[in-house]
């Protein structure tokens, strides 16, 4: 049974290191994931994560969220990033080894998977010349599944802003597709 990220927290406040335990392996790969995002290397990453949840832990009788856990680790392993490579870094697509594509079907011919191949990477390279909030923005919603609140919540801006910003991602992609195949 998986607890829920309430009682996690609940449990972690009162000394629980197997609650702490589960909440660190359900993050972990996510964390791990948006560090790489983020531009930070395998060994920083890992850095960044254990200082995180080190914190967590000794913070833990004290600690207060007001936001949801999932949002309150992202926000904090992008601050800890953040604060490592310097804020004027540029945001890099994610590797394509990690990124989070749905299995392609057996029953598709080669030529359709060569095109949604070949889709996938026309879109991240109108991605990567939207600017970088928008970027960034898109990316934590396409890459990360994150909703719009969790990112709103993560970056600090409203969720309107999110909105905007995804919205404008998909209609500068779309408008590059068209003039592509006109």
């Amino acid at each position: 049974m998986i607890m829920e990220d309430i009682e996690l927290l609940s449990k972690i406040k009162t000394d629980d290191r197997e609650a702490f335990n589960s909440l660190f392996l359900k993050y972990y790969p996510l964390l791990s994931d948006f560090c790489r995002f983020l531009g930070a290397d395998n060994d920083d990453g890992e850095d960044i994560i254990a200082d995180l949840f080190l914190d967590l832990w000794v913070k833990r009788e004290r600690l207060q969220i007001h936001t949801s856990i999932k949002s309150y680790l992202y926000g904090a392993i992008k601050n800890r990033v953040y604060t490592l490579k310097g804020k004027s870094q540029k945001v890099e697509l994610l590797p394509e080894e990690y990124a989070s594509d749905k299995p392609i079907g057996d029953h598709l011919r080669p030529d359709e998977i060569l095109f949604r191949k070949e889709r996938r990477l026309m879109i991240e390279r109108f991605i990567d010349e939207l600017p970088e909030q928008g970027k960034l923005i898109f990316l934590m919603s396409w890459h990360h599944q994150l909703e719009h609140h969790e990112i709103a919540e993560i970056l600090n801006i409203s969720p309107n802003t999110v909105k905007t910003h995804i919205y404008r991602a998909i209609n500068y992609c779309r408008k590059r597709l068209l003039l592509l195949n006109n």
